[in-house]
Order: structure tokens, then sequence, then C-alpha cells
């Protein structure tokens, strides 16, 4: 795919190695020494290309971005997206804590294993061994105005977590149909200890019949009063109304299809693009 650049790099945080996918703008080439935000994304084989997509269907990010450059003049944003290391392994990497309540709403009889507790490492490579190489590789603009973090469901969980733990590093956090359920105390906790004095932006979303188990019926419940919670913890910690935007998309679902079509206003909002 044209302006898309895919390479593994070593994580040392997390003991490991891991695919890296980098996006530019169409201008990219074309603008000379321009400068670019850039957004960090989670779950990056769904991003960009079906054929990598867990599920076929993608965010199709670089559409939204471009789409915003021709319609408003936005001036365009790198994308860099991080590729999870497995389905359980994902969990691990996206959760800063282990889950009490995994088993219990995915009826997850064959894991014999807690799940969650990288995040803090997962956390800790974007920031001290990613960005470094990103922003002396790329044309970025690297300071915190300039830098967001998105994902959605357990990318959702670590993206707050992110915003929180890391605020001078990122002014914006995107995060969909946040699975806050996975370990809904400590990210509320997490939520509490935020420094209004950052201004950070977030973005939130969910739909009215997201579920990660069918089997159980009020798996949209669960999802619409957590996400209800992250809001009024954020709010609590001193965040203006102004600098928090939440959707509730009736009849939305937990797929990339639905995160694609919410994308463009979200990354509207969070950048300020009139």
């Amino acid at each position: 795919m044209q302006g898309l650049e895919v390479f593994s790099m070593k994580m040392p945080e997390l003991d490991k190695e891991g695919n890296i996918r980098v996006w530019v703008p169409s201008t990219y080439e074309t603008s000379g020494d321009k400068r670019y935000p850039v957004i960090y994304m989670h779950d990056a084989q769904n991003l960009f290309e079906s054929e990598t997509s867990s599920y076929g269907d993608i965010w199709d990010v670089h559409t939204a971005i471009e789409g915003l450059m021709a319609a408003h003049g936005f001036d365009g944003a790198i994308v860099v997206g991080i590729d999870h290391g497995g389905s359980i392994v994902r969990l691990d990497e996206y959760s800063p804590w282990e889950s009490d309540r995994y088993s219990e709403l995915k009826a997850a009889l064959d894991i014999d294993r807690n799940v969650g507790g990288e995040g803090a490492a997962y956390g800790a490579f974007l920031v001290n061994t990613l960005k470094p190489y990103i922003d002396e590789r790329y044309r970025t603009l690297p300071d915190r105005e300039n830098t967001a973090v998105a994902g959605s469901s357990m990318g959702g969980v670590i993206s707050l977590y992110l915003g929180v733990t890391y605020p001078e590093i990122y002014s914006k956090v995107g995060a969909f149909s946040t699975a806050g359920w996975f370990n809904s105390t400590e990210l509320i906790n997490c939520l509490k200890s935020y420094n209004p004095k950052w201004q950070t932006r977030w973005y939130l979303d969910v739909g009215t019949n997201e579920t990660s188990n069918p089997e159980k019926e009020d798996f949209n419940v669960i999802y619409i009063e957590s996400t209800k919670s992250i809001v009024d913890t954020l709010k609590k910690a001193g965040v203006p109304e102004t600098h928090i935007k939440v959707v509730v998309e009736e009849g939305g679902i937990h797929n990339e299809v639905d995160w694609a079509r919410r994308l463009p206003a979200a990354l509207t909002w969070l950048f300020e693009i009139t």
C-alpha cells in the first residue's frame, strides 16, 4: 500500500520483537521539510490492509486522514501502528493489570492462567524506544500537542492508561468501545490520578449493541455503563467537559467497520479540525 512501511523492531521492555506499521500521507514525499503530527495506534494488523486484519475488516485510517485533508485542509498525520502479539498475548500487552473478570465474562474456560499485566512495559516501549525512533526517522512534530494515541476495546484501555501515565507525551486520546470491564477497578483508580493541568483531549465512544460474548445478553449494558463510569471519573478528576467528547452510537457493534465509520469525526474533534 502506498505510504505504508512495515518493519520489525526489538521491544526490549517486553523482551521480544514486534512489527511496526508506519503510514505517511500522500503529501509527505513532496512537502519538503514539512513535519507532521503523529497518531500511535494499537492492533496495527487491523488498521490499513484487509489481508492482515484479524477479521478482514479494517479501520481504513489512511482513507480517513486523506479525506480530512481533502475536505478540510487538514495537514495530515503520520500513523504509527503497533502489531499486537496474538489473541491472548494482546490482552497481556494492552492491560497494565491482570483481569479478574475475563474468564467470567468471556467464559474462557480453556485459559489456564491470568491474562493482562504487561501494559506498563508496553507503554514504556512506546515512549522510551518507539517514539524516539519514529521522531528520528520521520519528519514528525514530536511535541505533546501533536502526539495522539488511539485504539479500540483493549486498545482503548491501554490508550486511556497511556494518556494518564504519560500526559507529557500524549495530548489526545481516542478510546473506542473501551473494554473497561476487563479490569474496571484498576482502570478507574488509574483515571482518578490524572492531573488536569495537562489539558488532554479525551474522545470516547460506544455502540448500544456492543458485545465480547454473544452468549451474555447484557454485555452491551456492561460496555455502556463502563464508558459512562470512565467519563464520570475523568470529569471528577478535573477534566473540563470541553475536553471530553462522548459518542453513544445507536445500534453500534464491536468491530472495525463501526470504528472506521466513527474515526473521521473523532479525528476532527481530537485535532480541532474546522
